[in-house]
């Protein structure tokens, strides 16, 4: 594969992501990557709460860019939010009259990106009680699953932004709705992999970098950096990956299953296989760790490398090339 564009890793990223979730959802991405289904099959595949938050997070910071632009300041974090509602309501959960209205925009009429979830996560409380979580002021302390490291991985595609600058737009983001140290840190990893994948880095060097800015909080989570160095130092191996917890377990499933993708390449495979590969052996964690995984390859090999026997037939897709494209041309990308 040639040198990626920086378009092309928008494009990855945003499309990895709801196609690795809904792939992940609809069985196709198996475990240990084996029995992926590449051949198309019936019906379209749905996205979750993860790819369509995906969306929603790109589309809000795209929303502060657009504010940006016009010489106006717009709080990336509060952006967010607004299309954090925009999307929970959308999924017919009743808002508290104490949020705002967000006005509707281009994201909200494309087809597949508001579908109810089948399967409601617990967090949506956070966003339904009308209130701004913060670092400061984090709402969700109970809640420390990976959903919201499954949808975190857009705040690495702002260019011009500093590593710090990801990691604290991404911690701000994750307390909208999580307050539990590990899903916060857990988003910040996933942001900052993204980052630095964006930037050009190969795998194993943007998860090492990922590490070293979760380090530099002042409370990194054992259980985060325990996860980044497991999947360094063991991979896949063991069924630490195929068993449900934390925020930690998706993401050392997803980062090893990245590292196993990438090293599949050098070893001579496609790169459309390796990401069928990789999403399929982050699955075993789960659809979060999926939509981690298909947003990192996504990322790092670009569009082209998202396996089209799954994208042809998820929803979204369009709606995921349409915002990358605007996400692209506003950020000069």
């Amino acid at each position: 594969m040639s040198a990626t564009s920086a378009s092309s890793r928008i494009h990855g990223c945003l499309v990895g992501a709801v196609v690795g979730e809904a792939s992940a959802l609809a069985g196709l991405a198996g475990a240990h990557g084996r029995g992926t289904g590449l051949e198309p099959g019936p019906g379209p595949l749905g996205l979750g709460a993860a790819g369509q938050l995906t969306l929603f997070t790109a589309d809000g910071l795209l929303e502060a860019i657009e504010w940006a632009n016009d010489g106006v300041h717009a709080d990336e974090a509060a952006c967010v939010w607004l299309a954090s509602l925009r999307w929970v309501s959308g999924q017919g959960i009743p808002l508290s009259p104490s949020a705002p209205a967000a006005r509707p925009r281009w994201l909200d009429s494309q087809e597949g990106v508001r579908v109810p979830a089948a399967a409601q996560p617990a967090w949506v409380v956070s966003l339904a009680g009308g209130e701004m979580g913060s670092t400061a002021r984090p709402l969700g302390l109970e809640f420390d699953d990976a959903g919201a490291a499954a949808h975190a991985a857009p705040f690495g595609l702002v260019p011009h932004i500093p590593a710090a600058g990801v990691l604290k737009m991404s911690a701000e983001g994750a307390a909208l709705t999580h307050g539990a140290p590990v899903a916060v840190q857990s988003a910040v990893a996933v942001a900052s992999f993204t980052h630095f994948l964006a930037l050009g880095a190969d795998a194993l060097t943007a998860l090492g970098s990922a590490r070293a800015q979760v380090a530099s909080l002042r409370s990194p989570d054992a259980k985060v950096l325990g996860a980044l160095d497991a999947a360094v130092r063991e991979g896949v191996a063991g069924d630490a990956a195929a068993s449900h917890g934390d925020a930690s377990v998706a993401l050392r499933a997803a980062a090893a299953a990245v590292l196993a993708a990438e090293s599949a390449v050098q070893s001579g495979d496609r790169h459309d296989a390796a990401f069928a590969t990789g999403v399929g052996l982050a699955a075993a964690a789960g659809s979060d760790a999926a939509a981690i995984a298909g947003a990192l390859l996504g990322t790092l090999w670009g569009r082209n490398s998202v396996t089209d026997a799954w994208s042809s037939r998820t929803a979204g897709v369009a709606a995921a090339d349409g915002l990358a494209d605007r996400f692209a041309r506003l950020t000069g990308a």
